[in-house]
């Protein structure tokens, strides 16, 4: 791993800049208000509420980053900024751009946590439409991973599949697609499902869903599950919080059952990979106990609760699956 150089370092800190540009083009919708339309800047003030003079130097910054362009006095969206940030394209990205906003607000609060420690205050009841919003985002991130991981887990029979945690029931319907026997069992709040049913509904396996709302440590699990997934859980929970459902998780499976593990695991170092290291962070800012873990104690976890027989297989940006058997 080489060392960030002066420049470098001075690099990082002012690419802040060009984060919080286009942090206020989403504010203030500006690809939503261009459309697929040419815009002077003072028309598009108008739209946006905005002085004119701020309106201007926006879009000329927009313009030299390659996120809109401008031809003359005019300015129009960029192939990409209209199809994934324009609430009227088909493919807008809500869900994204939802928790973008969402999580600059916390970030400037980083360097009070790091000193003061969390506002454990903050968490507690879920609000179900930050919920709905934020599993239209799960659903947006998966969409990246879920074929790479449904072809790891499918290379043997699914049976029935527990997804425990599964949000928007990407990562299921994707492996539903391909093991044409499988069936599964979607647990998590009524908002995410709610998200889930929308998003499965119209698609022919959605008879080979069930939908369980409830606390992942409340809820019962059944017995005799043939797999279960936990994507993109462990980091929420604290050690001995995730030892409690790996001993529940243990009960619900058959003999040599499979538990399929999702998360960004770190390297014993602590700093590798880099998305995984920098997740550390996030989880000291959204979360009240959770944190990354490493794929030595998240195995060793796992051995304290009757599980073995591990393989490892890496789906993109840092996320990783461990798969383990009931011993």
């Amino acid at each position: 791993m080489s060392f960030l150089n002066f420049k470098q370092f001075i690099k990082k800190i002012d690419q802040l800049e060009e984060a919080n540009i286009l942090m206020a083009a989403l504010e203030f919708r500006v690809f939503t208000h261009l459309g697929k339309k040419r815009l002077t800047h003072t028309t598009l003030a108008k739209k946006a509420e905005l002085k004119p003079e701020g309106a201007e130097a926006l879009l000329n910054a927009l313009a030299s980053l390659g996120a809109i362009k401008k031809t003359g006095n005019a300015f129009f969206n960029a192939p990409d900024s209209y199809k994934y940030f324009c609430e009227h394209s088909p493919h807008y990205k809500k869900g994204t751009v939802f928790l973008l906003r969402e999580n600059r607000d916390e970030w400037s609060d980083l360097i009070n946590i790091i000193k003061n420690g969390r506002k454990l205050s903050e968490f507690g009841d879920d609000d179900p439409k930050f919920r709905e919003t934020f599993t239209h985002a799960m659903h947006e991130r998966s969409s990246n991973f879920s074929k790479p991981l449904a072809n790891f887990i499918t290379r043997k029979p699914v049976g029935k599949l527990i997804d425990l945690g599964g949000g928007p029931g990407t990562y299921s319907a994707e492996i539903l697609n391909i093991d044409k026997s499988a069936q599964a069992v979607l647990i998590d709040r009524e908002a995410s499902l709610k998200v889930a049913k929308t998003i499965i509904k119209k698609t022919s396996i959605l008879k080979r869903f069930t939908f369980v709302a409830g606390d992942l440590f409340k809820v019962s699990l059944g017995i005799e599950a043939d797999t279960v997934l936990y994507s993109n859980i462990l980091h929420i929970y604290s050690e001995s919080e995730n030892s409690r459902l790996f001993e529940k998780i243990h009960k619900s499976l058959k003999p040599d059952g499979r538990f399929i593990l999702v998360d960004m695991f770190l390297k014993d170092n602590r700093t590798e990979p880099f998305d995984a290291a920098l997740f550390s962070l996030t989880m000291l800012l959204f979360t009240a106990t959770g944190r990354t873990y490493s794929f030595k104690e998240t195995e060793k976890l796992l051995k304290k609760n009757g599980f073995g027989k591990f393989k490892h297989c890496k789906i993109g940006q840092g996320s990783s699956v461990i798969e383990a058997r009931k011993i």
